[in-house]
Parts: C-alpha cells; structure tokens; sequence
C-alpha cells in the first residue's frame, strides 16, 4: 500500500464543548468550516451553505479554534436554526490544519469538503459538483475561484487562472499538469474514503497548509474531475484583519511556503508525478511562489532580518534543481536566480532591489532570436533563450455577426518581441482546436494584421517609464481580424476555440484568442445557422470558445395574448418547462396543439406578489424532468424586441440572456423603450404597466442624486391596454445638473386615488443602440451607461469634460512627446498658481484657504483651480477653472511656477521643472497608518511612483512637531517643513462665534434653540453603506433637547438613517467646518476630524465598535484607548450614556484633552495662511 503523505494519527484530543451533533440517516456531504474570529465574516459564509441543495444528507462540522470574538455565538444560532445540518465543537487553539483535521475525523459524508468561514460557496455548486463526481466515480473534484472584496468588486484569482481552462470529467494529472496551479482545499469535494486511504491530512502549525495536501492528492488520486465553473468567492479582506496567508509580509509566511514547496517537489517525485507535471510545478514555483516578497510585497521596506531570510531560503530551494528544473523559470526570473546563485549577499541584494523597482530592461536580438537581459550586462553572463519565454499578450475587441461571417478584432503580441513593421510578421494561420488542442474542424476564413498605435501606446513601455518617452517595445503592426465563414462554425463537432499561429522573427509561435474587454461588443448573443445553434462564449479563463447546438430546440415565434405567452418551438423532446436555475426548481409549460404556454396554475403563481415568482426562468426541454444533467437549454431563432407585459400583479419580459430563452418576472418597473438625442437632448419613451399603467402624470425626476430637476413626460398611447407609452425629453446641455457627475434618472408617478411612488428608470432587456455608448456635446461629453448590478439594469448617464483630442491612447502619447515637451521649454509664469484638492472632486480644503488669502491680500497672481469634471460653470475672482487631463491642464503643469495640493498630483507623465514650488498641505492629521506605513497596499512598482510624486514637493505644511515625524516616516519627502497648522482652520477661529452660529443654523434649517449632536465617523468601504446604529432606537431615547446630525465620509452614502424629528443626514451645500461650529459635541471614531475639532474646545466623543478588527487592520499612529480626548464607547447603550452626559466630559478629560492638543495642534493658531503665504510667495509678492 502507497503510503500516506502526511501522516498524522487520527486526532483523539477532546474538544472543549460540543453544543450539538446534528443527526441524519445518511449524509451525502461533510463539510469542514475552520473558525477564528471570523465574526464579521461567518453570517454570509454560512448562508452560502445553505443554498446548496444537496441531497442525501448534509454535515456542516463547525470547528471553533479557540475564538475570542463573537464567533462561537453566531455559529450556535445556525446549531439551533438548522439542527439537522449544522453541528459546533469548541477546542483550544490549534491552527487552521488542526481545525480542519478535527473536522475530517467527525465527518459522516460519502464526500467531504472544506470552508474557509470568511469565504462564499456560490448558490447550488456543491450539486453540481456531487452530480458531476457521482456520475464519474472520480477520487475529487475541483471548481473555478474568483477573489472578491467588501465592496462586491470581484476579479480573477491568478493561479486558478492558470489551472482552469475548461471542464474535463476523469481526467489525470498527466492529461492536465497545469492543475498544480490550484493549490487550494476549499474549492474542492473529496471523496472521504480517499482521504483516509491515504492519511490526507492537513500539517499542523504551518502556514500555507493547502500546498502539501492539496497537490500530491492530484498523483495518488485514479480520477479528478475539473469543473470548469466560478464554484467559491476567495475573501480579500479589506476589512477586519487580514488574513493569515494575505498577511504576507511577516518571516513565518514565507519559510512555511519554501517547506511546502519543497515537500511538494518530494511528494510529486515519490508518488511517480508525470515529468510534465513535475515541470509545470516548478514553473509555478520559480514564478509565482519564490517570488512573492519582491514582486507582490514592498521588498523596499521589509527589514533586515526578513531579507536575510528571503536570501537564505531562495538559494537553498535553487541549489536543489537540475540545470533543467531550473529552465522552468522565465527568462527574468531566471537571469535573477543566475546572479542569486552566482553572486555574494550584498550584489544579490542590489539585484533583487532592481527587480523589485521594475529597473532592469529586456530586449530582443532579432539576429540571434535570444533575448537579453540588462543583468547580463551587470554581471557579464550568458542565459539561454527558450520559447516558452515569449508569453503571449491578447486582447479581444470584438465579436461580431453579419452577413455570412463572424469578425473578430483584438491584438496579439509576444512580450518583449517587437514588431517594427508587418515584414517582421509571416504569414499566420487560425485553428479550430479543441480543449485538448485538437484540430476539431477546417477553417477557410482569413486572418489580417495591421497597424494599431493604441496597442504601443498601451504596452510598449518598461515599468520604469513615462509616455513622455520613446517606448521600450513596439507593437503597433499586432492588431488582428479574422473573418470566420459562418460555414465553418457548422462543421463543428464539438466546443472549439481559435488558435492563432504565425511566424515572428522566424519563430514559429501560438496562442488561443482570449481576454475579452469588458462590454457587450466582445459578447454577442448567439445565432442561428440553417438548424444550427451558434454560442460564442467564453471559458473560465476567458478564452473565445463557439459552441455548436446541431438541431438545437429554439423559440420559433412568441407573443402575449390575454396576460400569457403563446411559444412556437422546434426540436423540443418530452417535456418543456420554465426553469429558475438559481432556486433549481422548475415550472412545466403545457403543450396546446403546436404552440406551448404557461398553465393557469403557474400562470397564477407567476401574478403573485411574491419573491419565488420574481426570478429569471429559463425555457429548457428534456426527456426527464428529474435529471437536472439531462436540460437542454432552448434558444432564440432571432432577436425579438424585448418589450415588458403584464402577469398579474408583475412586469414580464421574453427575452434573450446568456443565449437563451428566458423570461423575467419582476416588479414593475418603468421600462425605456427608446432612448435617442439630437439637438442637446435626450428623448426617452418608457413603458409604465400594470398598478402604474393609473399614472395621471409622470415626470422624470433626480432626487437620488440629490438634485431638483424634474421634465414632464406626456402620455403618447391612451385607452385600457396592459400598458402605457411615454416620452419625456431630459436637456443635455452645460450646467444643467450641478457638478454631479453620475446621474440616476428615476419616474416619479402621480395617481388619483394612491400615494405618488418614484421608481428608477430601467433599460429592460432590449438591445438600446446608444447604450454603453459615449455622445460629445460640446463643453461635455455624455456616457450613456447602467447599472448591471440591478435588475432590468438601471438607466445611469455620466456627464464629463469633453476631452477632444484626447480619444484614445495614442492621442495621448503623440501629445505628451510633442507639445508637452515643448510646453515645458516655455519660461514659467511666475504669477500662476495651480491648485487642486482631493483629486479634484470639489476645491475646498487647506488650498481653497490658501487661495482665499493670496486673493485678499494681493492681485498679483492668476489662480488655476483643477477639478476632476467641469460640468458647470465656476466662478471665482481672477481664477481659471480646468479639468483634468485635458491638454490645457498639462499647460499649465507644464509653465506655472506654484502648485498647491492636498494630494498629489497623480500622472506619471508629469515633469516637474525644478524652479517650479509645490506646496503639500495634507488633508487631515495622520492619526491611522498612512502612505508607506501600511505595506500591504503596496507593490515595490507603485512605491517607486509614490515616491517620486511625494518628492515633487518643496513644502509640507504641519500642525504638531509629532505630526512632522509622521509624515515624514510615512511619506519619505525632503520638502521644507512648515509648522504654519493648517490654513483651512484659519476659518474656524474667525468664525467661532455665537452670532455666526446661530446664523449658519437658520441656513442650515436645523433648530436654534437644541444642542446640536454630531457624528461624522471615517469612512471603512467606499459607495453605501449602513451606520452601526439603531436610529429608530434612538430617536426614541435621545434626550428632547438634543439634535444629531450625521456627516459621512465623502467616500460614503448612508442608507439606515430614516426620516424623524430629531436626526437628519447632512446637507452637502455646507462643508465639515459649517457643521464644527453649528455643533455641540461631536461623535466619531478614528477620523481626522477629532484633530479640527479640538480646536474648538467642544466635547468629543468616540464610537469605536469594531476597535481591535480596525486597528489590526489599519494600525493607529498613537495609543487611542489610553489617549483620546474623550471617551470611548464601544455599543449604543454606552454611546447614548456618553451623549446625553457629554457636557460632563471636557472636566472629566481636561489633562488628556491638553496633552492631544499638544500633540496634534500645537501650532494651529488661526494664521496659518499668511504664515505660509509670507514663506512661499515672498519672491512674488512685492
């Protein structure tokens, strides 16, 4: 018998407390979550399990690994919720690979997974994937990752895309090596006798524990299915702590990933691993593994004890491998591990330094076909090239039907191999292979390469450049279109992607079409061909796949006729139904005659006002309704206006997504039906149905953004039918909307006999030819977009600066290599000053002060204020307004003498002269880790540009001798220190009086005669956001003579805080200062704001709720427990406690209070402005 791979005992050690051991007659599935301090995390975690759908019996083994948080108490609610599925065990701390080991022995499943409890298991993965390894009999399964984050942003996960290209049932490790790429336990199902078989348990007090299970289970195991569908979320944490193996910049991490990659390399060799998977293993780790502290960490800052480790530990795993091991790596990393090999500790480390700063150059000798390497040059050695070196570089524009051809556009290149002109390309040829790279069918099209700046002007510069420069890397003559005969695509016998072959440089080389851009031109809907159905699609790592459905069942004609659907269809088998893929439940349509329709019963059920009615239901057709494998998706034989009716009480549309037949039942919604502008306008004809079809009147409103604006829309259809047509006309032109960039067009009804409801405009699921689509119109231009994320999508429109000149990459560079750098030969003008604030979202701030002062006191200076978008018109005395990037912005980069910015200036394009003067203000007192103190938002690339742009400055202005050292330590600059405190509180000494109060409270409109409460709490995710209060609550028990006004973030909206008589979200008119002086006592939490308000010796008081899960994760600059000026209260009972006593605290906290005014303001003093002014400007002011 093989023996086992990491053999530990069967763990006998007690746990501290089994709350409850759920209990079932079989159990088909075991899964294993592992839990430490996962509070913010385990709700949405568990959720996921529970839409699952899994048959036969479900185990979810909750193992507590010693949590000090309120983990244990959330996992005992789902104990007692779901007793069936859900079972919890307490044990002492003992590591994620002991958790998860203490899991595998309570397991009762046939099959066995496991959770990492701040993760999500996408709706119904684990069925499919117990239908795909019953079906197969295979040892494990493992399914496609995607990482997301708080936000809901989701992106790839780099070494599942690597490992993941299509689905393969009983495969080996010998057919697919790259699946060494993935690594991980948790997107996986095992079959639990193939775990014990072979003792495959996880190490104990290790990091990165996956590795030396995970991959020699790929050699001992007979078959592995490769499911190649998004199965599981991968948690970045941007909130809380982060987690153990993204806490990457600590020594413990990275010894323990060189141990398992070393046991792996032993493992594979052990069990007879195929050499090619050997070799894809060791491609991943000279390429990836090894390389994590100085490509993904900021090497620049780790210290010394960590380099020395790094150092040691990459020699030792490189002195184990064969010359053709070594030929693994790719040819930069491999001229690094030469020098690493080769050379002492202190030239070594230069070495990894330029590597990390992205300083060394790669070129290519089109004689001797080798690339190389500015190392070489460095340390005088020789380095092979092989082929696998040049890695292809794609991009897909777009997928295109017409006529008896499908078009695509994108681009093609070989890093590093420039293509001068098209003689440097041979003749190419396209490839129907299939997912084992089989020639699958004969392609009779063409292919063309042409030129494309853009692709140059994108790709052609070395890390270490700006565009102002000659690129590095030409690319230009790389842009492809195919021409695909429709013909083609019905020869196909099975799922085909196009392979691109050509000769450069006299190499032969290949790469598949893939990497869509974003947007509907790469993704068309499918199409018929004679009786052929044709999808393009795309595989989870985004290669161009089409996919023929010979004698595919498809929808040869619909319509609506008395509140139902009447389908024409072909090539249906036994049974027809409407399927909801995402609650896996399905309606049988009924058979009348020829044609099919929805039942009386269903027809009933999908009327209802209920949220199992409101889904996306698919048409399918199969033999056995039963057999879920078995459904056969039915298409669209042509495309169909996709105008919204009426079931029951709900909207529904029969429509095309994703390539089939589908229709949405929803809500009603006003659906647009046509939306075109001409002459500076906008004209929109939307449907209102169903309860709103009453309306006496409608308008187009933008209250959710805040703004006045309403158009009457005008009734064009009349009379009793399901639904009404109206149009609306919404102007376009300058200034119409206030400096709202993002606008959320919504219909606001008004009826006879009900209350006025105010609904979003949505687009529906019609083709709309503007769409996505960008319209110039004269100061502006106008996008005209959505929002995917809603139902029906909603209607968005950006308005932006019209940047003419600007549409493309290639504009840019030609201007920045010609008329910027003529610009910057002009003398400067010495009496202009460029002021911009907060990457020009508004100009307020420490400029708009200093700014406010130059005007008062002289003339002498134009001023040129910089704001993101100019969509309206901005008047202040002698000054200029201008948007970013457009070229009179870099103008005035390029000749003023002053630059002032409480941020930086962000283009790496930008050459600062050095007589130009750029004064940082800063925005705020660093009380958290700032700039290069928090390594973990920080690769050594972005570092360098970090810190060039932060020694563009010649002046830092400071409050506090402390603050100077932090931003010092922080920031890395050699500007000249100021301790001026800052010009913005000028204004709050000026102002800080009671006449001036009362006067801002009437314009405010908030009561004179209340003390005013007010909470401004820093910001913690970006977009929406709820506040961690029980405001209904406290409206009820907040003392009658107070009044709260909450001011989030600027990076925030609140959606919790409801309408009531004694608490109100700020008006956005007034700034954070106006509400400083209107209030009595502030609350917040770790905000720069506490720094201002000290200033004005009022109460403060700080709501810190998630204070350890915050300052793990950000880090503080000082003791905030032990030293704020105020107290901390950490649930609403306290908060409330605090506030209706606040009057109390500045007695109770009068020396701390002193001791952080010493500390943070010292030197603010209401003349910060002319103190500055009098230091800076001096030369030009007399």
């Amino acid at each position: 018998m093989t023996e086992p791979i990491i053999h530990i005992p069967k763990n006998h050690d007690k746990p501290v407390t089994i709350v409850k051991k759920s209990c079932r007659a079989t159990t088909k599935l075991s899964v294993v979550v592992p839990m430490y301090n996962v509070s913010l995390f385990l709700r949405e975690a568990l959720d996921s399990l529970l839409r699952q759908g899994v048959d036969g019996g479900y185990q979810v083994i909750l193992i507590d690994d010693g949590s000090k948080d309120a983990t244990p108490e959330i996992a005992r609610e789902y104990v007692d919720n779901y007793p069936e599925i859900f079972e919890l065990y307490l044990f002492e701390n003992g590591g994620l690979g002991s958790a998860r080991n203490r899991g595998t022995n309570l397991a009762e499943g046939e099959f066995i997974t496991y959770v990492d409890p701040d993760d999500i298991v996408i709706d119904f993965s684990y069925r499919k994937m117990l239908n795909m390894i019953m079906r197969t009999g295979s040892d494990l399964i493992g399914g496609a990752v995607r990482r997301f984050n708080s936000t809901g942003e989701s992106w790839t996960s780099y070494v599942h895309h690597r490992a993941y290209h299509d689905t393969y049932e009983a495969t080996t490790l010998a057919e697919h090596p790259e699946m060494v790429w993935d690594s991980t336990a948790w997107n996986k199902i095992y079959r639990l006798d193939f775990i014990l078989k072979y003792s495959l348990y996880f190490p104990e007090k290790v990091l990165y524990e996956d590795m030396p299970t995970v991959v020699p289970m790929y050699s001992l195991a007979q078959k592995i299915d490769i499911f190649d569908e998004i199965v599981y979320l991968w948690r970045f944490r941007d909130i809380g702590a982060p987690s153990i193996t993204q806490a990457t910049g600590q020594i413990k991490s990275f010894t323990d990933r060189v141990k398992g990659m070393k046991f792996i390399l032993e493992s594979l060799k052990k069990y007879d691993a195929p050499r090619s998977a050997q070799d894809e293993q060791l491609h991943k780790m000279l390429d990836f593994d090894l390389t994590i502290p100085f490509t993904y960490d900021n090497y620049l800052v780790l210290d010394q004890d960590y380099k020395d480790v790094i150092y040691r530990e990459v020699k030792s795993f490189l002195e184990m491998l064969t010359p053709q091991q070594f030929n693994q790596a790719r040819f930069w990393y491999r001229a690094l591990y030469t020098i690493w090999l080769n050379e002492p500790y202190n030239l070594v480390q230069q070495a990894i330094l330029t590597y990390a700063k992205k300083e060394f150059h790669i070129s290519f000798n089109p004689k001797t076909k080798q690339l190389h390497s500015s190392y070489q040059d460095d340390f005088d050695f020789e380095l092979p090239t092989f082929k696998h070196d040049f890695e292809s570089r794609t991009r897909l524009y777009e997928v295109k039907q017409e006529d008896n051809v499908v078009t695509l556009d994108g681009h093609l290149y070989y890093q590093y191999l420039d293509v001068n002109n098209l003689d440097d390309i041979g003749d190419a040829e396209v490839t129907f292979v299939n997912k084992y790279g089989e020639t699958v069918a004969p392609f009779t099209g063409s292919i063309v390469f042409s030129e494309d700046p853009n692709i140059t002007a994108y790709s052609g510069f070395d890390n270490t450049q700006t565009k102002v420069e000659a690129p590095a890397h030409h690319y230009q003559y790389n842009h492809y279109h195919i021409e695909i005969p429709l013909t083609d695509l019905t020869a196909l016998t099975e799922p085909a992607y196009i392979k691109i072959s050509q000769v450069v440089h006299g190499m032969s080389l290949q790469a598949i079409v893939t990497e869509p851009l974003p947007g509907d031109d790469p993704r068309p809907e499918g199409f018929m061909v004679g009786d052929d159905f044709i999808v393009p699609g795309y595989s989870s790592d985004w290669r161009l796949k089409f996919t023929r459905y010979p004698k595919a069942p498809v929808v040869v004609s619909s319509r609506y006729y008395n509140n139902n659907y009447i389908w024409q269809l072909t090539h249906t088998k036994a049974h027809v139904a409407l399927w909801d893929d995402a609650n896996q439940r399905y309606l049988p349509v009924v058979r009348q005659g020829q044609n099919y329709t929805i039942s009386e019963a269903d027809q009933s059920f999908l009327g209802e006002a209920d949220p199992n009615a409101k889904r996306w239901w698919q048409l399918i057709t199969t033999d056995d309704l039963s057999d879920v494998t078995s459904y056969e998706k039915i298409r669209m034989s042509q495309q169909q206006i996709a105008a919204p009716q009426s079931i029951g009480a709900n909207m529904s549309i029969f429509h095309v997504s994703n390539h089939v037949a589908t229709l949405a039942i929803s809500w009603e919604y006003p659906i647009v039906k046509s939306f075109s502008v001409d002459d500076n306008t906008a004209k929109i004809q939307f449907w209102l149905g169903g309860w709103t079809k009453t309306a006496l009147s409608a308008k187009l409103t933008f209250a959710a953004d805040g703004l006045s604006n309403s158009y009457r829309a005008k009734k064009l259809t009349h009379g009793f039918g399901k639904r009404q047509l109206w149009e609306v006309s919404m102007p376009l032109s300058f200034g119409q909307y206030r400096d709202v960039a993002l606008l959320h067009p919504e219909i606001s009804i008004h009826f006879l006999r009900r209350d006025d409801f105010t609904m979003p405009l949505r687009w529906g699921k019609s083709v709309h030819e503007l769409l996505n689509k960008t319209i110039p119109m004269g100061q502006l231009e106008w996008l005209i977009s959505t929002d995917d994320k809603e139902e029906h999508r909603k209607v968005v429109l950006r308005q932006n600066t019209n940047r003419e000149g600007f549409r493309d990459m290639a504009d840019k560079v030609a201007f920045w290599q010609t008329d910027y750098l003529e610009y910057l030969k002009q003398p400067l003008l010495n009496n202009t000053v460029v002021y911009s604030s907060l990457w020009g979202d508004k100009f307020g701030d420490n400029p708009k002060a200093i700014y406010d002062y130059l005007q008062a006191h002289t003339q002498k200076f134009n001023h040129v204020v910089v704001l993101k978008n100019i969509v309206e018109e901005v008047d202040l005395p002698n000054t200029k307004f201008i948007s970013f990037g457009t070229k009179e912005y870099w103008y005035y980069l390029a000749r003023a003498k002053y630059f002032v910015n409480n941020v930086n200036f962000e283009q790496d394009e930008r050459i600062k002269r050095s007589s130009q003067v750029e004064i940082q203000t800063m925005h705020g007192t660093p009380l958290k880790n700032m700039g290069f103190n928090v390594l973990n938002e920080w690769n050594p690339a972005n570092y360098e540009r970090y810190l060039r742009k932060n020694l563009n400055w010649d002046y830092l202005t400071v409050p506090s001798d402390y603050v100077a050292e932090v931003a010092q330590d922080a920031y890395r600059h050699q500007a000249q220190v100021l301790p001026t405190g800052y010009p913005r509180n000028d204004a709050l000494f000026s102002r800080a009086n009671s006449e001036n109060t009362k006067q801002m409270k009437q314009k405010m409109g908030i009561p004179t005669n209340k003390k005013i409460v007010l909470y401004a709490p820093t910001w913690r995710v970006r977009g929406e956001i709820e506040l961690p209060i029980d405001f209904v609550q406290l409206e009820k028990t907040l003392d009658k003579e107070l009044y709260m006004i909450i001011h989030p973030h600027y990076w925030n909206n609140v959606s919790n805080v409801p309408k009531a008589n004694n608490i109100s979200l700020a008006n956005q008119d007034f700034s954070i200062e106006d509400y400083y002086l209107v209030s009595d006592v502030m609350i917040t939490d770790y905000s720069s704001t506490m720094f201002d308000y000290a200033l004005l010796d009022k109460p403060m008081i700080f709501y810190t709720y998630d204070y350890k899960e915050y300052v793990s994760s950000r880090g503080l600059n000082f003791d905030f427990e032990h030293d704020a000026p105020g107290p901390l209260v950490y649930n609403q009972n306290e908060l409330l406690a605090a506030i209706n006593n606040f009057e109390a605290i500045e007695h109770q906290y009068r020396e701390k209070i002193a001791n952080f005014k010493h500390k943070f303001i010292q030197y603010d003093d209401g003349h910060a402005s002319q103190k500055l002014v009098e230091t800076v400007f001096k030369d030009d002011m007399a």
